[in-house]
């Protein structure tokens, strides 16, 4: 009995460990997402604990335009009271595109680097898809490799705000700091 509890008392810091790894790996997909998300809504995205995209620069993107006419956008970040991102995201449809990120304001992490690529369904509303893949995050601790997938609803229609329905991803945590684990969540940036 007592190297049963012995057992689960070594095992329980690991998880708690495990845990805050991947909830910080979550909210740097906010990194990604949410200016994505806020160039074409006029709802703030929200504060999530310390770390926040609120007051990054909004850019105004033509998503009709990078969706159906594969055209290019370049979104400039810098850091300030309510942007703890800097760094550019230039998201084009079907091609994959590198995103390098400085952070702030995570309690281990500094940088994300990841492959991602946009792809849109062909429907009377199609679902746009954020594909994140072989993302690290990374700080003085080490590295936590993941990979994720968002969706969003559009509205061609709509024209400059074409951004209908948040559907929300997931996330898939392979790796931290060099060990390998297997942790799938559900993610929604609001």
């Amino acid at each position: 009995m007592k190297k049963i509890l012995m057992l689960i008392s070594l095992m329980l810091p690991i998880s708690v460990f495990a845990v805050s790894e991947v909830e910080e790996a979550k909210i740097s997909i906010r990194a990604l997402i949410a200016p994505i998300l806020q160039s074409s809504t006029k709802k703030a995205v929200k504060k999530n604990n310390k770390f926040s995209v609120e007051n990054c620069e909004k850019h105004k993107i033509d998503w009709i335009g990078v969706i159906l006419m594969r055209k290019s956008a370049t979104m400039n970040y810098t850091f300030k009271t309510g942007c703890d991102i800097e760094g550019s995201i230039q998201p084009t449809v079907i091609k994959t595109f590198v995103t390098t990120l400085k952070l702030k304001n995570l309690n281990h992490f500094t940088n994300l680097k990841a492959e991602n690529k946009i792809t849109a369904s062909l429907e009377a509303k199609p679902i746009l898809n954020l594909a994140i893949r072989h993302a690290i995050l990374s700080g003085k601790k080490g590295k936590v490799l993941f990979d994720a997938d968002y969706f969003v609803k559009i509205d061609p229609i709509k024209g400059k705000n074409p951004m209908e329905e948040n559907l929300g991803g997931e996330i898939r945590v392979t790796e931290i700091y060099g060990k390998k684990v297997s942790i799938k969540e559900k993610i929604i940036v609001d």
